[in-house]
């Protein structure tokens, strides 16, 4: 069974002359803009996950195709309550309605068992970090994210073609009840769990950090697989065995100060074990922080332009289609660049 809906999903995908993917953008992300992320310490540095990064990245891969977004303002709440847990999701909605324009929710006290609690106390059975503030429009941003990526997962299991969602806020350090590292909701396990109902979906996840969210969603039909920095040295900053223990898919840690060549050369058995999987389709969870000089790294690595054309190509050049979600990149200048790198290489790797 597995085999065969593989060779269909390959029949039905094409190269067309012109290799135009929609792209989906969360119309309400705006509304998500916290001022500063505390999880250094005092003093805070400004929040860097910022609206910016959506257009940036957007002017990166128009400079490849005249790409039109396709703004989606729905917010998928049925999707997210089907993969996540009822109590933090009924948690963040009703967290939201308290917060006032410039208000921003940050835990005070963190236990396991908070239930007791007076509802702005609860937060802490829900997040472990000081990092992620909410502010009144995060919530309703969040699930419009979601929104972006099933519309993106969803287009893809009706043309069997790629299709891009610039997803913000991103997704991929948001676990079953577990909001943190900028993510609330897992975008990346809300598309592959779409595409999985026909077949295997693998996500891979080429961001800095380990998605450790992603590890609570892995599954047969919709394995993770990661490149990233030592999570130990490194936000999560979970036991270094969470950086090499994957079940059916695959981690890698990236050595300090990685390069092109040697990111490439780490990459490749990865595609090859997604290969072998004969999967249907794939989610990439798409980070721009691997990016030279990206202030978000504590351990650097080194990946250019080359690095990143490169990695686009050889992921253009699977049999299957993609759904791409934007994670991670916070150097706003150098983001339209990058953007531009991979999408090229996307595009010429469909093309080869």
């Amino acid at each position: 069974m597995r085999t065969g809906r593989a060779t269909a999903a390959r029949r039905r995908w094409t190269i067309t002359e012109h290799w135009t993917p929609p792209v989906f953008v969360p119309a309400l992300h705006a509304g998500h803009a916290p001022s500063h992320d505390f999880s250094d310490g005092y003093p805070p540095v400004p929040y860097p996950e910022v609206p910016q990064r959506v257009e940036a990245v957007l002017h990166g891969l128009q400079r490849i195709w005249p790409a039109q977004p396709i703004e989606v303002a729905g917010q998928a709440l049925e999707a997210v309550r089907a993969l996540h847990d009822a109590d933090y999701v009924e948690f963040l909605l009703a967290i939201a309605e308290t917060l006032q324009p410039g208000d921003e929710y940050i835990p005070t006290v963190f236990h396991p068992d908070l239930g007791g609690a007076p509802l702005r106390h609860r937060g802490g059975m829900y997040c472990a970090e000081i990092g992620s503030p909410l502010v009144a429009g995060t919530v309703e941003a969040a699930l419009c994210s979601a929104a972006a990526a099933v519309a993106a997962a969803e287009a893809v299991a009706e043309s069997g073609e790629d299709a891009i969602a610039l997803c913000r806020p991103p997704g991929h350090h948001a676990g079953r009840r577990r909001w943190g590292g900028y993510c609330l909701f897992n975008n990346a396990y809300l598309a592959a769990h779409r595409l999985a109902a026909a077949g295997i979906c693998p996500v891979l996840d080429v961001d800095y950090h380990l998605g450790d969210g992603g590890l609570e969603f892995a599954s047969e039909q919709a394995p993770y697989f990661s490149l990233h920095a030592d999570p130990w040295r490194n936000y999560p900053h979970l036991d270094a065995r969470a950086g090499r223990e994957a079940g059916p898919g695959a981690l890698v840690v990236l050595p300090r100060d990685t390069d092109d060549a040697e990111y490439l050369e780490l990459l490749d058995p990865v595609l090859a074990r997604i290969d072998s999987l004969e999967p249907t389709a794939l989610v990439v969870s798409l980070g721009f922080d691997i990016a030279t000089g990206d202030g978000i790294q504590d351990d650097p690595v080194h990946i250019g332009p080359e690095g990143f054309h490169t990695l686009g190509r050889r992921i253009g050049r699977r049999p299957f289609p993609v759904v791409v979600l934007l994670e991670g990149g916070y150097d706003l200048e150098a983001l339209p660049e990058r953007a531009a790198d991979f999408f090229a290489g996307l595009r010429d790797g469909r093309a080869d």
